[in-house]
Formats: C-alpha cells, structure tokens, sequence
C-alpha cells in the first residue's frame, strides 16, 4: 500500500575505496530506469537518496542525484535529501533543496551526530527556507540512530557506535515537537 520507496537503492551501502566508473553509473541508471516504470504503474515514487562518501561512491550530493535521474531517463525517479548527509557533502542546505526543486520528493531531518534534534549544528532555518522557496509539501521524516537499537551489522557499516539516545520514547515525542515547532 505504500506509494514510496526510496534509500540508497542504486548501489550497496558500503564504504568503497576507488571512485564509481562509467559503465557501473551506466548499470546502475538502467537498473532503475526498468525498476521506475514498474513502480510508477503501481503508483509507486521512486527516491534516491545522496549519501555521504562513507556509505556510497555513487550519488553523494543533490547535483549527482539529479545527473543520475536524468542519465536514467524517468519522470518517476525523485531525489531523497537528509540534512546529515548533507552536512558532510554539500556547502549549504538551501541550493541543493532549489536544485532539486519539483524532483524533491523526501526529506530526512537528522542531526550533524544523529541524535536529538536542536542538540546538534544543522541549520533547519535555512532548510525550512528552502522548502519555503520551492513550495515543499512533501514528507519530512526524522532519522537517527543509537548502537543500543540498530543491528551491529549496521551500526558498523554506518559507524554507529555510541549510544547517543536509549529512550525511544522520549526521542519521538521531542522530535516530533521540533518538526512541529520548526517544521509547519
């Protein structure tokens, strides 16, 4: 029932140690291609999410995502941001939201350490600005992590090892009032 799926799905999450060639782009961007079309018929969005270079050589930065969607050829494939990525790869939040624009179609809040909202260096001012600027509605999640809930599998591809919260709790119900507070 879902009309959404999107992630790091144009590569493995993993930490590579030589630039991506052209031929793997090429794959990767013809693999989607077909995977975009048969979701599009069952009213299915297509995100790709920018990664910092730790987890992906592929598609880094809001500039990339957009170069690979137009390399894939689809009107059914859209770009997935996420403020702590960001944080790593990009200058500032507010060009890369313009860049994307129409193409935005998800949007990761998390922190520069992954852990509570406002406790950390993002500036959400500016990237609620640049919603405001390209007219945003679309979804706007939390994400973080602690080594006390993810698998170890992937707190160590992601580099999650400390605990930075370990109430569930507590942390949805903060986040959820930041995204209210900053967010609406």
């Amino acid at each position: 029932g879902s009309d959404y799926m999107g992630g790091v799905l144009y590569s493995a999450l993993a930490k590579y140690h030589h630039p991506p060639n052209n031929e793997s782009k090429k794959r990767s961007a013809e693999i989607l291609h077909h995977l975009s079309i048969k979701a599009k018929n069952y009213g299915i969005k297509i995100g790709l999410e920018p990664v910092n270079r730790y987890e992906s050589n592929l598609i880094n930065t809001a500039q990339q995502a957009i170069d690979f969607i137009n390399m894939a050829d689809s009107d059914n494939l859209y770009v997935h941001l996420d403020s702590y990525h960001m944080n790593i790869e990009e200058s500032d939040y507010i060009q890369p939201i313009l860049l994307c624009d129409d193409k935005l179609g998800y949007f990761h809040i998390g922190e520069n350490h992954r852990g509570y909202l406002g406790e950390g260096h993002i500036n959400f001012p500016e990237i609620k600005k640049g919603f405001d600027q390209i007219g945003y509605k679309g979804p706007v999640t939390f994400e973080s992590f602690s080594s006390t809930v993810v698998d170890p599998k992937l707190s160590n591809i992601l580099g999650v090892w400390r605990n930075l919260w370990t109430d569930s709790y507590d942390l949805a119900k903060k986040s959820k009032q930041f995204l209210d507070d900053n967010f609406k």
